[in-house]
């Protein structure tokens, strides 16, 4: 399994505003805690409709743990914003997620960010 490809297009669909692409990788019901807010996965896929991500660079990617049916991954984004009202949006985050292969497709079931301050 290349779980990176997998967040990276979950990334894209995010940028894209894309929330069919995004939840073709996102379960419904994933726990997304991001900016110490916690949402379903369907919730967050509303929330990028009108998310703002100009440009991302993904860093130190690494695999956690990793079962036929489970991987957990750690990595660094670095994000920005074209609309300068939305720089809370941009930084450098701390990301995890975790992915569950059901009937032969993985989808994120987790995930969660923290800021890095610099």
């Amino acid at each position: 399994m290349d779980v990176m490809s997998y967040e990276v297009l979950m990334w894209e669909a995010a940028k894209n505003r894309d929330k069919n692409a995004f939840l073709q990788l996102v379960q419904e019901d994933a726990v997304m805690v991001c900016g110490g807010f916690r949402c379903s996965g369907a919730e967050y896929a509303e929330i990028i409709r009108e998310f703002d991500l100009a440009k991302y660079e993904i860093t130190g990617f690494e695999t956690v743990a990793e079962t036929s049916e489970l991987c957990q991954v750690h990595y660094v984004i670095k994000t920005q914003v074209a609309d300068e009202r939305n720089r809370d949006l941009a930084g450098k985050f701390h990301i995890t997620s975790t992915w569950k292969k059901t009937d032969d497709a993985w989808k994120l079931i987790f995930n969660m960010d923290q800021r890095i301050m610099e």
